[in-house]
């Protein structure tokens, strides 16, 4: 029975021990994870900074996912505005006179200015047409010269036009 007992408290060190030298290596793995410090800590003190680290660490992940949204967000309108960004087309036909415009849907000026600055240029309007695609409209004016021996001036128009626009 001395036997016994004698191997049965042998395997309890072996098992005791094994177990103490598995902690040290999870103990060192741990330290390694964290930031460096100048002296070295208990177990207790390295068990309390990896808590307070990994909080930290919660924290800043948040507030980076919280920045990951506002940036997501700004690249998004970047993008809408870039997608819808006017687009202004002006062609002479002698006497008459288009005008194409690819614009978004919320436009920052009234095509009422379009229509002023044709009249003010010598044009009178034959037909305006409007097409909604997605987010975008197409707007079409159809213009003839009030006077056909003077014309439209053109290139006057399609600065002025333009400039409203950008």
């Amino acid at each position: 029975m001395e036997n016994g007992g004698r191997s049965t408290r042998i395997n309890r060190c072996l098992i005791e021990r094994e177990r103490r030298r598995h902690m040290k290596a999870l103990f060192t793995k741990l330290s390694t994870l964290l930031p460096k410090q100048p002296t070295k800590m208990s177990v207790p003190e390295m068990v309390d900074r990896a808590t307070t680290y990994v909080k930290e660490l919660q924290t800043r992940m948040e507030r980076y996912e919280g920045t990951k949204v506002q940036l997501e967000a700004s690249c998004e309108m970047k993008k809408r505005r870039r997608m819808t960004r006017p687009v202004l087309s002006v062609r002479d036909f002698g006497s008459n006179l288009e005008v194409n415009l690819i614009t978004g849907v919320n436009m920052g000026f009234a095509l009422s200015d379009f229509i002023s600055i044709l009249q003010e240029g010598g044009a009178d309007i034959i037909s305006a047409t409007c097409q909604h695609v997605e987010d975008r409209a197409i707007y079409t004016i159809l213009s003839q010269a009030i006077y056909p021996r003077i014309g439209i001036a053109t290139s006057s128009v399609h600065e002025r036009l333009q400039s409203l626009i950008c």
